[in-house]
């Protein structure tokens, strides 16, 4: 005759061991969506890549068939002191050599930019309905450990390796996602600042640019031609202000710039972006001297196409680079995970070999987890 007591025993333990089960399942859930992710990122990355380039040969084709005048290239990088300087500088016959070039011809083998287009608002989607899934691993898995990892019989602690392995990947993931995050701040910053210093140049050649005449350069209502300097000068300092946070980001990474890279801020360091601020005040700002005020604004703008050099090559390094920690960051995370997951096969081996601590079913002869198939 049944008292009670063992019924009542199996009932209380019921609970929580299909809790856990509940709770490995969950963490295969999210650890499968995890692994889609990475998929579809990695995919991502490489259609982004596609994209890029297709609308480069797309840019390429349009300009050839109708190449309009662009802005002249500097030729007078040597404002900067520094010998490494000089590649910046394009010579007339680098120009001509250029120019003369027969157009390229079109691979029709390659995807265009429409179909890529398509594919990467595929690749978006699918990753906008798997993320939810993916972001809950990490949570799923401390559940796992904070029950699994901690007061276990001796035969758990053959883990101990593993353990190890899952604590420094864990370490290096994080790390890389860090340096990830600082260079995506920096990539956003050096964009804007970029942008800004541009828009600061465009506005400036309406009234100041070599380009035109003399009689072109000083025609028109001043109080216009005020304001065309004034709104340039603001653009300037917005300029200056993303700049400068991009530097800030990338202050504890310092050590990922190259040669290049670092002249090119040490440049800038001393340069700054305020060219058009200089000019603004040059020209409205206190006492217009009668001699020499159009040579200096000539060699301000100069200065400008020069910085602006500087800041395209900052700019460019800044992207590649953050494109190269996102995949660094991706391949971090599989390998963590990579880890963790066979840290997760050992709890699963050592539950079904356990004879001690009881992870059975209810009522039943069977475990919770289910070791590996083989």
């Amino acid at each position: 005759m049944d008292s009670g007591y063992a019924s009542s025993m199996s009932s209380a333990r019921a609970p929580a061991e299909w809790q856990l089960s509940r709770m490995y399942e969950d963490w295969k859930i999210a650890d499968a969506a995890s692994q889609r992710l990475l998929v579809d990122l990695r995919a991502l990355t490489e259609c982004e890549e596609q994209l890029r380039e297709a609308t480069k040969r797309r840019n390429a084709e349009k300009s050839a068939k109708n190449s309009s005048g662009k802005r002249r290239p500097s030729l007078v990088p040597l404002l900067f002191r520094k010998k490494s300087s000089t590649v910046l500088a394009i010579t007339p016959t680098a120009a001509s050599t250029s120019t003369n070039a027969p157009p390229p011809v079109p691979n029709t083998n390659l995807p265009s930019v429409e179909e890529l287009q398509a594919r990467l608002s595929e690749l978006e989607l699918r990753i906008a309905a798997t993320q939810p899934a993916a972001e809950r691993l990490d949570g799923r898995f401390e559940e796992l450990r904070r029950i699994l990892d901690g007061g276990r019989p001796a035969s758990w602690r053959s883990t101990e390796k593993v353990r190890r392995t899952v604590a420094t990947r864990d370490e290096a993931y994080a790390a890389s996602k860090a340096t990830t995050k600082a260079m995506q701040r920096a990539r956003i910053a050096i964009q804007s600042a970029h942008s800004h210093y541009r828009e600061a140049m465009n506005l400036l050649d309406a009234v100041c640019s070599p380009n035109k005449s003399r009689w072109e350069a000083f025609v028109g209502d001043e109080q216009s031609r005020q304001e065309t300097y004034r709104e340039a000068a603001k653009y300037a300092e917005k300029a200056q202000i993303c700049y400068n946070e991009c530097i800030r980001a990338l202050q504890p990474h310092w050590d990922l710039l190259q040669r290049e890279e670092l002249e090119a801020c040490e440049d800038l360091k001393e340069a700054g972006l305020l060219q058009a601020l200089q000019l603004y005040t040059l020209m409205y700002g206190g006492k217009v001297l009668a001699m020499g005020i159009t040579q200096q604004v000539q060699i301000m703008v100069h200065k400008q196409e020069a910085v602006f050099q500087r800041l395209t090559s900052i700019a460019v390094w800044v992207q590649d680079c953050t494109r190269h920690c996102e995949t660094v960051e991706l391949e971090t995370r599989a390998r963590r995970d990579a880890a963790r997951r066979e840290l997760v096969a050992l709890w699963v081996r050592a539950d079904a070999d356990s004879e001690t601590f009881s992870l059975v079913a209810p009522d039943e002869h069977a475990h919770v987890f289910q070791p590996p198939l083989r």
